[in-house]
Parts: structure tokens; sequence; C-alpha cells
């Protein structure tokens, strides 16, 4: 029996690791800025940064993904207002598909949390943290530079794929587009008029009168309504709780999530999934 060989050609694939850190920013921490030859990615875990990409500069908040490509100007500092606590890891790679996460800001899908939480702890066993290099430490497990990278590039496909298939938002062509724009930005976050007004410096009126004529809706209407959306896509998963959707979307408590929910859906979280069930 002849048996046909499939050579496989990786879409991504991490060559070196450079730098592996978890850092605490302080609100007051400034910082010259720098950039170099190889990739880096930063994940806000918690609190919010002051970042800056290329020729872009914005604030950062807890899920925002960050992508640094080689030879790119960039920096992350404190806001003035609150602490962050962020992971980065830097890599060497000639995958022409990292192209697509070039000098990118992204929301952190919650499906792929997990991966980042995986490549922290496999680090954090294997590497001297607290060192500028990677320093195996005495007791480091068995292949874990190995399994990093592993993880590394299952995330890197996974969010590929994400970023793929993810519904493709609006041009912000015009301020209304702009606004879309931005309440997609933060389905996993909070926001408020007061933000939205700061962030694009117009009037919190003048906003929400552009925003009506546009959409016909108010702001905070359309915006519960992408929570409620994306709420749906996360009930068909069976790994995550209503109380840990009702989290990850920030809602106060699962009992606001499932008032705002059954409004817009007619039902609880709870029935809307179990109408995924029925045959």
């Amino acid at each position: 029996m002849a048996y046909r060989h499939q050579r496989s050609s990786p879409l991504i694939r991490v060559q070196d690791l450079i730098t592996i850190h978890y850092y605490e920013i302080d609100p007051d921490y400034r910082f010259g800025g720098e950039s170099h030859p190889f990739w880096e990615m930063v994940y806000i875990d918690d609190g919010a940064i002051h970042a800056c990409n290329a020729e872009s500069s914005f604030e950062a908040e807890a899920g925002d993904l960050l992508f640094h490509a080689p030879d790119t100007f960039h920096l992350a500092e404190g806001n003035g207002e609150k602490k962050g606590h962020i992971f980065i890891i830097s890599f060497t790679t000639r995958s022409p598909a990292m192209e697509k996460f070039r000098d990118q800001k992204i929301p952190l899908p919650p499906k792929l949390r997990s991966l980042i939480s995986a490549i922290i702890h496999e680090a954090n066993a294997t590497y001297d943290m607290e060192t500028d290099g990677l320093y195996p430490l005495a007791d480091a497990p068995l292949g874990g530079p190995q399994l990093i990278r592993l993880y590394l590039e299952q995330f890197l496909l996974l969010l590929c794929r994400h970023l793929i298939t993810a519904p493709s938002l609006p041009h912000a062509e015009d301020l209304g587009s702009q606004m879309i724009l931005y309440l997609h930005s933060r389905v996993y976050n909070t926001l408020s008029i007061s933000d939205l007004s700061e962030d694009l410096h117009y009037g919190k009126t003048f906003l929400s009168t552009t925003f009506r004529e546009a959409t016909g809706s108010s702001i905070m209407d359309y915006y519960r309504s992408l929570k409620i959306k994306e709420a749906k896509h996360l009930l068909r998963d069976p790994q995550y709780t209503v109380a840990e959707i009702a989290s990850l979307l920030c809602f106060d408590t699962p009992q606001y999530f499932s008032k705002v929910f059954k409004k817009y859906t007619g039902l609880s979280p709870a029935a809307w999934r179990n109408t995924l069930q029925t045959p």
C-alpha cells in the first residue's frame, strides 16, 4: 500500500523567543520609547496604559492586545490615572502572515484569553521573569521554551482566523461611522457618553444628535444591543456560565445582565441558551 505524504507549510512559525515580561505600570511612569528588529506583543491584563505605536498615540485598557512590528517605534507608560498590568512577549518570525497584525490594537476575544494565561503560566515556570534576558530556572519543566512557542503559534493562528471571520466594521468615513467603530471596539469594556465625547473631541449633545441621525438609535441603546449580540455568540459556547458572560461583557451583576438580555430578546440568557438545544 502506497502512502501519500502531505507536506505541511506553516502559516506562522515563531523562531526565537527574545523577552518575556509581566509588568505593573505605575500611573506616573514615563518611558522614552524604543524600537528593535523583532516583533513584540503586549497584552493589557488589567487596568489601563498610555501607548504609542508608530505614529499613533492612544489609551489601551484591560483586554486590549497590541502588536509592534520590527523596527517600529513604540512605548507603554502610565496613563496618569490608574495602574496597568501588562504581559509582553517578543520574538522573531519571518512569516508573511504576521503583517496582518502590524501595528494593530485588537480587543482580545474571550475564547483566546486562556492561551494568554497558558503562555504566562509556562513562562513563569520556565524563566526568571525578574531579569531582562531569558534565563531558565533551575527547576524549569521539561520542554518549557518549546511549549511557549507552540502556545504562541496557536494563539497567533487562532487570532488570525478571528480577524478573518469577524464581521467587518464600517469604514470611518464620517463622524457617525467613527462612533460606530468606537462602540464596537468597547464591547468588552464599559462606556459613557463622556468617554465618547472626550475621545472624539465633540460635545455630548452634538454626538448624541449625530448618532441618532446616522442610525435611528441612541448611543447607549446601540451599545447595549452590541453587547447582547456578543452575549448570544458567547452563550453558544458551553464553557461559559451566564455569570462569566456577564463579567466578560462588564455588566455590574449577572442579574442586571439577565434583565437587559430579556429586554432585547424576550428571553433570559438561560432560556435563550436552552432554545439552542431544542431539536
